[in-house]
This record gives structure tokens, C-alpha cells and sequence, in this order.
């Protein structure tokens, strides 16, 4: 079985690029290694949840900082708590099919870019460019209120813009210095980069022997 999807290109040429189903799921393991290595287990646990019917993986993301949440899709005061979590679903195609992530609905993060669901807008998904890494990547440093990944253009929850951005200029956001989220041995990932096309075209995850 395979996966197929379109490649559009900075240049504006769309391809039809294909995965294998091997292939997609070491893709998938590997970018789990990845986020396993990457950071700091004292503040962020990265848990495999049991993959219901349809789902490659499942992964909840717990960051053991200071964050802010709200309780119902009324709610519009944040309230403080010690640490926060997200649910992280990869389906099989990955990566060329999209991931998607969620807050608890009683308990999700008071952010301009989680929807009043719980969901959590991650960016427009771009094959062989966006990647789970990619994903928690955004959600810890959202977590922590961390204005560099914050999409004041790219709304999800228009209530929690102002609150953010007086957090911010108060100097009360980030809640904690980013680099401590990473494992010792690991550097900080420079600010993400804003582009409506990929600059390369990578290629295909494939199997190494």
C-alpha cells in the first residue's frame, strides 16, 4: 500500500509525490526518536498513548511549566496551573498526511491559536516540510506562552489576543527561559521562519540499513 499526495514547489511546479506504507511508518518512528532525544524530560514528557482504529500513533505532550487554561468554549479568563497537555494524533500516510492536535475541552490552553474546542491550530500542514517535530515543537514553546511561535495573523481564539500581548509586554511570557526545554546536549532551534512555500524540496523519508 502507498500514500499520494500533491508537491507544489517554491518555484509554483506541483508534483505527485507517493510513500510507501514501510516507509511511512519508519518516518514516523524516527521523527518520534527525534522528539524523545530533543528535549528536557524533567519538563517535557512525551507519552504514547494506546492508537485507536485509523490512528498510526498517539501521543500526549506534557510540559511541566507554567502555563495558563480555560474551561468551556465561554470561558474568558485564563486560570494559572503548574503544567500543560496535548494530545498529539498521526494517521498512517504520515508524513504526507496532516497531524492533528487537541487540549482536553475542560482544560485546554489560553492561547490565541487554540480554538475554543481544544484544538490546536498547528499551521498549514506542507509535505516533506512540516513534521511531528515540527508540531511539538510549536505546541511546548505555545505551552509556555512563548510569543516567537504565537500567529497574532493567524487567529484561532481572538479573546486571548489582547491578554497574551499585554503578558508579553509585561515580560510575564515566556512563563520560563525556552532553552530549558531541551535536553542538555541539545541547542535551541532557531525562530521559526515565516514562508507560504518551502524553499527545498526534501526527499522522501526512506529506510536506512
Amino acid at each position: 500500500m502507498s500514500y499520494t499526495t500533491n508537491y507544489t514547489d517554491e518555484y509554483g511546479h506541483t508534483r505527485e509525490v507517493s510513500i510507501s506504507e514501510e516507509d511511512s511508518a519508519e518516518a514516523l518512528k524516527n521523527d518520534y526518536n527525534e522528539i524523545i532525544r530533543k528535549y528536557n524530560a524533567k519538563l517535557v514528557s512525551i507519552q504514547r498513548v494506546q492508537a485507536k482504529a485509523g490512528e498510526a500513533m498517539h501521543l500526549r505532550v506534557t510540559v511541566k511549566a507554567p502555563s495558563h487554561y480555560l474551561t468551556t468554549n465561554n470561558d474568558f479568563s485564563p486560570k494559572a496551573c503548574d503544567s500543560m497537555a496535548a494530545d498529539i494524533i498521526c494517521f498512517p500516510g504520515y508524513p504526507l498526511k496532516s497531524v492533528s492536535a487537541s487540549y482536553a475541552s475542560d482544560h485546554y490552553l489560553a492561547s490565541p491559536n487554540v480554538f475554543r474546542n481544544g484544538n490546536a491550530c498547528i499551521d498549514t500542514w506542507i509535505p516533506l516540510t512540516s513534521s511531528l517535530v515540527t508540531v511539538v515543537e510549536k505546541l511546548v514553546h505555545d505551552m509556555i506562552h512563548d510569543p516567537t511561535v504565537t500567529r497574532y495573523d493567524s487567529i484561532a481564539n481572538p479573546s486571548m489576543e489582547d491578554w497574551h500581548k499585554s503578558c508579553v509586554t509585561a515580560g510575564r511570557f515566556p512563563t520560563i527561559e525556552p532553552k530549558l526545554l531541551y535536553a542538555p546536549e541539545r541547542t535551541v532551534l532557531p525562530p521559526r521562519r515565516v514562508t507560504s512555500k518551502p524553499v527545498t524540496a526534501p526527499p522522501l523519508p526512506g529506510r536506512h540499513h
